[in-house]
């Protein structure tokens, strides 16, 4: 059970009288859970700092006590060193000692003689030390936003800051002679990671503390991307002193493609501009802009398996899900997971890599681009229950793809003979240096039997193995932002029938193949008849860590039919609609609010101009749309306006 006391002492700047204010940047909250230990020395300690502009505003103003709450009383003497300094570990300008009989409570110190702040101060430090037991944590933290430049630990004999720990602040504060109303606006620690693309608008949640004393109502925003200068006007608020808030940063883009600069500044709080301490009021980020036509696919790995009667629903989970979603997804459906069938290929059982343990594996199941969301589970695989699906694909989305693809195959149908060759252009430096490439076969409406689902259940996207012949992937090297790598070309001689890989000779039990001693298949039925019209190709770029499961995100990837070609469109091209000619059978337009197609296609692409992937197939609102038709291995891209 967690205990929680919030007690007005500490929280960030509360007036207590008309004569005095109390100084601390916590918002009070006291769990045990938000004690910690830095360092390995028996000696910890923690203080807060003020800057030099908050030392102008208490110019002339005394401080005469000030207050800590330990996390622990298990430390030498039961007592705290507690000390008001210039500089943390130097001469103290008034320092103390405190008994301590009770954990997660507010100790008062009060000085023997109060402290003048002079105002020629650079920092003042107000903290503590002490001598800890064994494994005991006694430094307390109110688990809020992080705050650059304000609280600090000695961790193993150094002062250090906390910001970006995230732990929030130290509950500390002390008291000083009343300096009335003002405000003072901290922003809190902020990121600027995710997937933007060049003149698209987006969105952003913007962190900061309300460290003033007075309630904030309204404030002004300043945003710079680059050079572009944009400002934004918050109203109607009521953030207390002391309280933490979140705002949405909205409509931010940027006009050109690459790194750029974001600034972000507050201003103007409650309709002035009277902060004692403004250095503290921006952040300075760093956001990377994908191409305004960049293309991604997410990669979706199912497990399931014919004798698992659930898995026709969970099939229409993901399915309902990806429509749901609304974005571009490549689909690989992996035989394993419950029992292997007819279809298991080795590279499906060694996909079982990504569940919390591949020994003891379920199905159905699914994954998205191979990566965990930390509100589902932190493992890439899940149940596949619709909302689990949805916050599997919502977080995959959210993350940078890095490199455009384009995927190449020919396929000869009178030998049968496939060629495969992935062409990969990465458009910033990839965050790891272990990086592969994969290609698998996978085979579409497949006829065959399936528990709740009869013996004419049609099986989709069924992995028909990899093309590399390696499970894992083949290992790119280093590659230049905005060079291609091109990958060897690939031969492979589709055979008439598929034999299922998983299933060997030593596996053969009374002329059958057995599972644990027990006879399955007949042999004949793990054959599976390769129908080039329903062969497909899926190549895919990620992280590679043999040893970690978590850390084998896929960037991007993207599909083509056997003997046909796909090129993302950022591959070509980046500032502007690229075009490849189509069949001249085809002809894109709208009617009645959705696109329509004249003539055959194999696959059709809708964007908003804003580049959000909709369905093709919704009935669409007034506006211009960019439309991708992909025909015979060829492709068209055109701007439609629905009226």
């Amino acid at each position: 059970m967690r205990k929680t006391l919030l007690f007005s002492a500490l929280l960030g700047l509360c007036t207590l009288s008309a004569q005095a204010t109390s100084i601390g940047y916590s918002n009070g909250t006291i769990d045990k859970l938000n004690c910690y230990k830095f360092g390995t020395s028996a000696t910890q300690g923690q203080a807060i700092r003020l800057s030099k502009a908050k030392l102008q505003m208490l110019k002339g103003k005394t401080i005469d006590y000030a207050e800590f709450v330990p996390g622990t009383k298990l430390i030498k003497d039961n007592e705290i060193h507690v000390f008001i300094a210039t500089q943390p570990g130097g001469t103290p300008l008034a320092e103390g000692a405190i008994k301590i009989d009770r954990a997660l409570e507010s100790y008062k110190w009060t000085l023997d003689k109060p402290y003048t702040v002079t105002g020629d101060e650079e920092s003042l430090y107000i903290g503590y030390t002490a001598e800890t037991e064994a494994g005991s944590k006694m430094l307390l933290f109110d688990g809020s936003y992080d705050i650059s430049g304000c609280n600090y630990v000695l961790n193993d004999g150094e002062w250090k800051d906390t910001y970006g720990s995230n732990i929030g602040s130290a509950c500390i504060s002390f008291n000083v002679e009343d300096i009335g109303d003002y405000t003072d606006i901290i922003m809190a620690r902020n990121t600027f990671g995710g997937y933007f693309k060049a003149k698209t608008q987006y969105g952003k949640s913007i962190k900061f503390i309300n460290a003033g004393t007075t309630t904030v109502t309204s404030f002004d925003t300043e945003v710079k991307v680059g050079s572009k200068l944009t400002t934004h006007h918050y109203d109607g608020l009521n953030i207390k002193p002391k309280g933490k808030y979140n705002f949405a940063l909205e409509g931010f883009s940027s006009d050109k493609e690459g790194d750029q600069d974001v600034s972000i500044e507050i201003k103007n709080v409650n309709g002035k501009d009277n902060e004692y301490d403004t250095s503290d009021n921006n952040i300075l980020l760093s956001g990377f802009f994908y191409p305004q036509n960049m293309e991604r696919s997410l990669l979706v790995d199912g497990f399931t398996g014919q004798k698992c009667s659930a898995c026709p629903t969970g099939h229409k989970n993901i399915e309902s899900s990806i429509e749901t979603y609304g974005g571009s997804v490549v689909e690989i459906s992996h035989h394993s997971g419950y029992y292997p069938d007819i279809f298991t290929m080795q590279e499906d059982i060694d996909a079982q890599f990504y569940y919390n343990n591949a020994t003891n594996t379920w199905a159905p199941a699914v994954a998205v681009n191979r990566t965990p969301c930390a509100s589902v589970s932190q493992f890439p695989v899940v149940e596949t229950l619709p909302n689990y699906i949805l916050a599997l694909l919502q977080n995959a989305d959210e993350k940078e793809p890095y490199v455009s693809l384009n995927l190449e195959t020919k396929l000869d149908k009178e030998t049968r003979e496939l060629k495969v060759k992935l062409g990969i252009k990465p458009h910033k430096k990839l965050p790891s240096d272990k990086l592969v490439y994969n290609i698998y076969l996978v085979q579409d409406d497949i006829t065959a039997y399936q528990s709740s689902g009869g013996a004419s259940y049609v099986h989709k996207s069924v992995s028909r193995g990899t093309l590399t012949g390696d499970s894992w992937g083949i290992e790119l090297g280093e590659m230049t932002p905005g060079e291609v790598t091109e990958t060897k070309e690939i031969t492979f001689n589709i055979p008439k029938k598929i034999h299922s890989s998983f299933w060997t000779d030593d596996m053969i039990v009374d002329g059958k193949y057995a599972y644990k001693g027990r006879p399955f298949y007949e042999l004949s039925q793990t054959d599976i008849e390769a129908v080039l019209e329903n062969l497909k190709v899926v190549a895919y770029v990620q992280q590679y860590d043999k040893e970690d499961n978590t850390k084998n995100l896929v960037y991007n990837c993207c599909e083509a039919k056997a003997g046909e070609s796909y090129r993302q469109a950022a591959f070509g091209v980046t500032d502007g609609i690229e075009t490849v000619s189509a069949k001249e059978n085809t002809d894109i337009y709208a009617r009645n609010g959705k696109i329509t197609v004249d003539g055959k296609y194999d696959r059709m692409l809708v964007y908003s101009i804003s580049g959000k992937q909709v369905s093709p197939n919704a009935t669409l609102a007034k506006g211009v749309y960019i439309v991708k038709v992909i025909s015979g291995g060829k492709q068209e891209t055109k701007k439609i306006l629905v009226k």
